[in-house]
């Protein structure tokens, strides 16, 4: 009798030990490759729970797909990214950014620092992960900078009409408020520009490497 239960806890434990070995191959099955690097299936799940989350977005039949497609393009474009960081030995970010963007990104769906990552915990998720993914853009947006600062040409006839319609709305501005308002008009021009270099030079890296569905 004693031989019998013994024979059937192992075949329930050794059911259960296949099974987990099953799911897990299926979890780190590769389902898409870009150039040399993989992206699992694993990878997709985390991008799904992790888009949802930020977005303060509950997953259901009517929105499900347009996730996944968010989360395929998102691990796409990481990857990209990283290889190119990688690539030209960038290491560089501004800290005081890092921590404005962890502050926002909180904030946006009503958290502070420390509710972000209980409820990424939470969900199987690491904080760590989130940081370096908020890293990677920062490097990103260094080396664009870096790339293309000396290419970024601004309309002085554009900045003084968006300045005098800026103006219009103001009573009696003194010289200090209108230089301020200027360089935020300069700065915003800038970004524009450095947004479009980086759209661009994004392209070009995506023609480039090969990406496969498999």
């Amino acid at each position: 009798m004693k031989k019998k239960i013994y024979l059937f806890f192992f075949v329930i434990i050794f059911f259960l030990f296949q099974n987990k070995l099953v799911f897990s191959q299926i979890e780190n099955s590769v389902i898409i490759s870009v150039g040399d690097y993989p992206i699992t299936k694993l990878d997709l799940l985390k991008e799904i729970k992790l888009i949802a989350i930020l977005s303060n977005t509950e997953i259901n039949q009517n929105n499900k797909e347009q996730i996944k497609g968010l989360a395929v393009k998102s691990l796409i474009k990481r990857n990209i990214k990283e290889n190119e960081i990688k690539r030209r030995n960038i290491f560089k970010y501004n800290q005081k950014q890092l921590e404005t963007l962890i502050s926002s990104t909180s904030q946006k769906i009503g958290l502070d620092k420390n509710g972000l990552k209980m409820i990424l915990e939470n969900n199987n998720l690491s904080y760590e992960e989130l940081i370096k993914r908020f890293e990677t853009d920062l490097k990103w947006n260094y080396m664009i900078f870096q790339i293309y600062k000396n290419k970024i040409s601004l309309n002085a006839v554009e900045i003084e009409n968006k300045l005098q319609l800026r103006l219009e709305n103001l009573e009696s501005p003194n010289d200090q408020k209108i230089n301020l308002i200027k360089e935020q008009i300069v700065n915003s021009e800038k970004e524009k520009k450095l947004k479009m270099f980086s759209n661009m030079h994004f392209s070009n890296l995506e023609r480039l490497i090969q990406i496969n569905f498999l």
